[in-house]
């Protein structure tokens, strides 16, 4: 299939989710995908996209040429003793919805076989994936074995089908089966019917935007096997009446062999509350919020047993805060930035400028407590106010109001009735430099002005050519007036 072009900052959305799987998965030395002791394992089928769209480019390179290259690492450290096949779409003729060939019936693991395989396949036509599933699936039905399916695509199913209602009556059925899905650059919008198709089967929605991911997630989802994932957590969220996206992140604590499992809720009830299949264990779950600003992100520990399943539901909902600056009597120009409590992170920020259209500055913020912090940008020295403790409630609004007290400062620089050019510096009482300026010899530009707070300064002069000569002096300055001081140097 062929995608329209898709935005960077829609690739960033789903970036984002996969990296903790990236940074974090750590391979047993040996081999991934591993047989148990008693010589126990599912089978494993790997179901490859071969459309059009996969001569695709990820940073320069064809992402077939990435999968090839990506598979045969995988293969490479795959347990010898695992069965494995293998099924692909779209590699022979395009145009046609029935073109899924069955390249590699599941058999003991012949990996120059399978990468041979792969390496020959040339992508050419549509996304067939019910049709695809179901071909793997026959497999499943035909050897009644235990099987893990792993769908990597680059896109949504082309042909009239609901891959979603294929993989949810097959369970339903009680075909022994995970599915996962690799969404390999897939664009957002496309993620969820792909979720929904792993969700279906109890799998995991894997999400690579480049080759580290997809190493990283093809490892993952071989790793996830029906022997092992005999347990699950299952993570719900809502914000403010309705469905709310959030990326779960899950580690198995007291094993570093055991990468990291990563979900994803969306807003549809197809896949939130999402189900993530997990082994018996200890764990630490972090939930995290997307595209809200606030508290977003809740963790916790958990431990399953053989068969448990454990249920979280999050409510993110949220308040409004708006934020009113003001220098002296008019519409002042500040940062805000809004922080968790107590020297927490910082969670939002923004700036009012000085127009009606963004002074009050607004937030929508999960409900929590914060610390608004505000600097101002237009008086010397950043001077800033903070906020603590404020209270956001779900649906409720607040605002906060500051207004700065300031003066003007003009520094002219003379010798003789004639503009020197100089170096001007304005000195708090403990000696700080709080701003400085250049006079130049024009009109335009001298007096220097600056605009501070009110109180005590010295000023100091330096002449930039000529003598060089030096001069300070003190002034004291009122909230609301203009001070002329002109330096007449000697």
């Amino acid at each position: 299939m062929r995608h329209a072009p898709r935005t960077s900052r829609r690739r960033a959305a789903l970036t984002i989710l996969i990296v903790s799987v990236v940074l974090s998965l750590v391979l047993p030395a040996t081999m991934i995908g591993q047989v148990g002791s008693d010589g126990s394992s599912d089978d494993l089928i790997f179901i490859l996209d071969a459309s059009g769209s996969m001569w695709g480019q990820v940073k320069g390179k064809n992402k077939i040429v990435i999968a090839r290259e990506t598979f045969a690492e995988l293969v490479g450290e795959l347990d010898a003793r695992r069965r494995v096949g293998l099924v692909a779409y779209g590699h022979r003729r395009e145009g046609d919805c029935s073109d899924i060939e069955r390249l590699v019936e599941v058999s003991p693991l012949d990996r120059e076989r399978l990468v041979a395989t792969v390496n020959a396949v040339q992508p050419k036509g549509m996304t067939p994936l019910a049709a695809s599933i179901g071909q793997a699936l026959d497999q499943v039905r035909q050897a009644d074995r235990p099987t893990t399916v792993v769908l990597l695509t680059d896109g949504l199913e082309t042909c009239d089908a609901d891959p979603c209602a294929t993989v949810r009556t097959a369970r339903e059925a009680g075909l022994p089966f995970l599915l996962h899905v690799i969404g390999f650059d897939v664009a957002e919008d496309d993620a969820v019917q792909l979720a929904c198709t792993a969700q279906a089967s109890g799998g995991l929605f894997l999400p690579a935007g480049d080759q580290e991911q997809l190493a990283a997630a093809l490892a993952s989802a071989v790793q996830t096997t029906v022997g092992e994932a005999t347990a699950a957590l299952v993570v719900g969220a809502r914000a403010n009446d309705a469905l709310q996206d959030v990326a779960v992140s899950v580690e198995r604590q007291g094993d570093a062999s055991v990468a990291d499992v990563s979900a994803r809720t969306y807003e549809d009830a197809a896949t939130n509350p999402v189900r993530v299949p997990l082994a018996a264990g200890r764990y630490e779950a972090t939930v995290r919020a997307v595209g809200l600003e606030g508290d977003v992100e809740r963790s916790f520990a958990f431990e399953l047993a053989e068969g448990e399943t454990v249920e979280r539901s999050f409510d993110f909902s949220t308040g409004s805060l708006a934020v009113e600056v003001r220098r002296d009597s008019e519409l002042g120009d500040a940062t805000v930035s809004v922080r968790l409590a107590g020297g927490g992170d910082e969670v939002a920020r923004g700036r009012t400028y000085t127009r009606s259209q963004t002074n009050p500055l607004p937030f929508e913020l999960t409900a929590g407590t914060y610390d608004v912090v505000v600097e101002s940008v237009e008086i010397a020295g950043t001077p800033s106010h903070t906020f603590p403790g404020v209270a956001i409630d779900a649906g409720s609004s607040a605002t906060l109001r500051h207004a700065f007290e300031s003066a003007v400062l003009r520094v002219g620089v003379e010798r003789d009735g004639e503009l020197v050019d100089a170096v001007i510096r304005v000195l708090a009482q403990d000696g700080r430099e709080i701003d400085r300026a250049r006079s130049y010899t024009r009109a335009n530009s001298n007096p220097a002005e600056f605009r501070l707070v009110p109180g005590s300064y010295t000023v100091r002069v330096q002449e930039v050519r000529g003598a060089q000569a030096e001069e300070m002096v003190r002034v004291e300055l009122v909230a609301g007036a203009e001070s002329l001081q002109t330096v007449q140097l000697q």
